[in-house]
Parts: C-alpha cells; sequence; structure tokens
C-alpha cells in the first residue's frame, strides 16, 4: 500500500540524519585511487606496531599525495594530515564505515579481514563496490555514537542508503527521462521519507516525480540535514554511486544530475535483486556465482575505450610493439591499445603509458586482475590465476620507451576499473 499524496513525514528523534564519511567530508577522500590507496599503504605497514601518527605513515601518505597531483582528484592534501592530527583521526570514518579498518584500534595501523581482502586484491574493485552497496547500514557504530545507534534500533529503523539509492534510480529509469537524482532530492525527500520505516520504493519515487512535476509542496517536510557539512556528506553517497560507475554526473543548467548508468541496468538489476540479510562472504559468493561484477567490468571497460582519439592511440601502440607484450600474439585483429595510466587520470595517449595487449588480456589489465610492475613482474588476482595461471608468463620484457613511473603508478595506487 503506497503512502498517500498529502503525506508529511516525522522524523522520530532530534538529530535524525544519514551518516557517512568524516565530520567535514572531503570530496576526493572517496575517489578509489585515494581510499584505496590509502588503504594499500596502511597493508604495507600493518603487522610492525605503527601507529597512523607515526613518520612511516606520513611518508606513505606523502608518497601517494605526490602520486594524486596533477591527477584530477582536487580537494585532498594528504600530505599535511600527518601527525596528531592525521588523517584516519580526522577522516577514519571513510575507511571504518566500509569495513577496511576496525572501529577502534586505539591509534595502531589495522585492518579489517575484508580490508586485507582489498589490499591484497582478493576481492575486486567492482566486488568491492558492489559488496558495499549491499552491505553498507545504518545505523552504523562506524559512523555514529552509541545513543544514535540506540535511537535507530528502537524506532526500529535499519536502512542500507546505496542499495535504497539504486533501486530508487532503477524505478526512476524506467519512467521516460527521469532516471536521474539530484542532492536536493536527497536531502530533502529521500533522507526525511527514510525515516518512515513502511515506505517503498514505489513511494520514493511518487514523491520525486512529483516533486519535479511542481505537484509537492515540501515546505513542511521535516528537514534532517541542517548544516552545510550534512548537506555535503548527502552528496558522499552519490558520489559513491558515481565514483564506481553505477550513475554518470552531468548538468542541467546549475543542477547537478546523478544519472543512472543504462548500460548497467541489467547487473544493477541483479545486484538490487537479490533477497537481504546474507553476510559479507554470502553477498560475495552470490555476486561470484552470477558473474555480476565481471559483466559491470567488461561494460565499464569498453565504455572507457570509445574516445575520440583511441584510434589514433592504437596504430600508435600497435606500430610500436607489433605483438601482445603479454602473450606475444601479432593478429591486429585481436590486438588493442592499454593504457597505463588511465585516461581517467590524465594519463597520455603516448607510448610511453601504453602496452599492446590481446583483447581478453586487455580487460584483465583494465580491470586490474593483471598487473605489471616497473621490473616486468607480472601479477594475477586469484580469480584470473585459476584461468590464466598456465599462460601467463611470471616476468615480461618491457621496452625502453615505457615510461617506469607511470607503471610505478599503476602497481602502487590503480586497482583496476
Amino acid at each position: 500500500m503506497t503512502l498517500p499524496i498529502d503525506f508529511i513525514p516525522s522524523l522520530p528523534f532530534d538529530g535524525f540524519k544519514w551518516k557517512w564519511a568524516s565530520v567535514a567530508p572531503t570530496e576526493g577522500l572517496n575517489d578509489p585511487v585515494v581510499i584505496l590507496g590509502v588503504l594499500f599503504r596502511m597493508r604495507r605497514l600493518e603487522n610492525r606496531n605503527l601507529s597512523y601518527s607515526s613518520q612511516e605513515f606520513a611518508d606513505e601518505l606523502a608518497d601517494l599525495a605526490e602520486a594524486i597531483q596533477d591527477k584530477g582528484i582536487t580537494g585532498v592534501d594528504l600530505a599535511r594530515r600527518t601527525g596528531e592530527r592525521n588523517l584516519i583521526r580526522n577522516s577514519g570514518q571513510y575507511w571504518k564505515a566500509l569495513g577496511l579498518i576496525p572501529i577502534d584500534s586505539h591509534g595502531i595501523i589495522t585492518l579489517t579481514d575484508f580490508g586485507r581482502n582489498v589490499a591484497d586484491r582478493v576481492i575486486s574493485q567492482s566486488e568491492f563496490a558492489a559488496l558495499t552497496i549491499r552491505t553498507f547500514v545504518l545505523p552504523n557504530p562506524a559512523v555514529q555514537n552509541d545513543e544514535e545507534c540506540r535511537q535507530w534500533r528502537e524506532h526500529h529503523l535499519e536502512l542500507h542508503p546505496l542499495l535504497l539509492l539504486l533501486r530508487i534510480l532503477h524505478q526512476l529509469n524506467g519512467q521516460n527521462g527521469q532516471g536521474y537524482l539530484t542532492k536536493q532530492e536527497l536531502l530533502k525527500i529521500i533522507m526525511p521519507l527514510s525515516a518512515v520505516p513502511n515506505a517503498s520504493v514505489d513511494d520514493y519515487v511518487n514523491f520525486i516525480v512529483r516533486h519535479r512535476n511542481g505537484q509537492l509542496d515540501l515546505s513542511r517536510w521535516p528537514n534532517c540535514q541542517t548544516s552545510a557539512n550534512d548537506h555535503r556528506i548527502g552528496r558522499e553517497f552519490l558520489l559513491f554511486l558515481a565514483n564506481y560507475g553505477y550513475v554518470d554526473i552531468s548538468h542541467e543548467g546549475q543542477e547537478e544530475r546523478f544519472v543512472y548508468n543504462q548500460a548497467l541496468n541489467e547487473e544493477i538489476s541483479e545486484i538490487i535483486g537479490f533477497d537481504a540479510g546474507l553476510d559479507l562472504q554470502q553477498t560475495l559468493d552470490r555476486l561470484r556465482n552470477t558473474a555480476v561484477t565481471e559483466d559491470i567490468e567488461r561494460i565499464r571497460v569498453q565504455k572507457t575505450r570509445t574516445r575520440p582519439n583511441q584510434a589514433r592511440f592504437r596504430r600508435a601502440i600497435l606500430t610500436a610493439y607489433t605483438r601482445c607484450v603479454i602473450t606475444n600474439v601479432t593478429m591486429p585483429e585481436v590486438l588493442e591499445a592499454a593504457h597505463i595510466v588511465p585516461v581517467k587520470y590524465n594519463g597520455e595517449d603516448t607510448t610511453a603509458n601504453g602496452f599492446c595487449m590481446r583483447m581478453d588480456i586487455h580487460l584483465l589489465f583494465d580491470a586490474g586482475h593483471l598487473r605489471v610492475n616497473p621490473e616486468g613482474d607480472v601479477e594475477l588476482s586469484q580469480r584470473a590465476r585459476l584461468d590464466y595461471g598456465a599462460l601467463i608468463p611470471p616476468h615480461i620484457h618491457i621496452p625502453a620507451f615505457v615510461s617506469r613511473d607511470f607503471l610505478r603508478w599503476r602497481w602502487e595506487n590503480y586497482n583496476g576499473i
């Protein structure tokens, strides 16, 4: 039964709001290269009884800060967020809320088992995103205090906000031209309505569409995001979906829109469609059994290759190499040009930034299942090793014209699309 058109939600308690990120959110921290880049560096330092205020961690952050310079990631000042006012002390919720580091590690660099699996690339980046969408839940003791969690539970509220947003977008997409969300719709409609335990996806969609048609007066609706930081934190949820390819960002005049990625419609339907209540491992098993994240990787990789300069880049790479750098296959029909530093992070269209690769090898490379370090050592993900372990050499010759700095950047900072 849907809510009546004149329904006005009420907040269950003072201070009801969605929380993620940190008290003062930083948009750039949400970028995969940053949030996972920090995680990789934590992993290097783990088991050494080092604190987040240590010089070793400061050095790692300075290294990452240099790596992301000029890569189009704005608003992140990692090099200065060290010492007693270190990054994790002030913004640790980014990693804690996603289950990558423990809620209370007493300031010592420690990862959860999930965090280690992501850092060690046992769990791919696309799997990490899908798992987060399915399992991130409010109330969440990583970002809410005991009193807030108690109030949520007392009012029988439990919410998977990323999953809810994706379900709303999926349903809006079925209505002509409506497949998008704005930050204001999230703050003014979705968040207040999420305080209503029996609100359905149909209700969210109906109120959003009525608002767009000028048929909904929001002046009497409660405001549960009162500060500027609340507004920024709210946008972080939409940014997460954008950073991992589920939505695209566009602008209609002054309005920023988070537009449903129609190319992933079938895969999104699978992710949002199965039963709730599965734990992390059961969810991962389900994702792998349906191969949905593999399909997402394939579709997103294909999208990145439809660029105006791609044909010119391919000609330059095939001329320089003549064969796949991994398999030595020479048939031009199955050879492609792979960027080492992705175009998204200002990777250049030059032979210094390219590998010639067979189509399937290119897909493995772009999705993070195959990695090459500056010395030419080749590493396969656990899953890729099952099918390709006997076919991929452990070491390859890297031509002199290829930039070792670009290879080092990808090896240390990038976990695939």
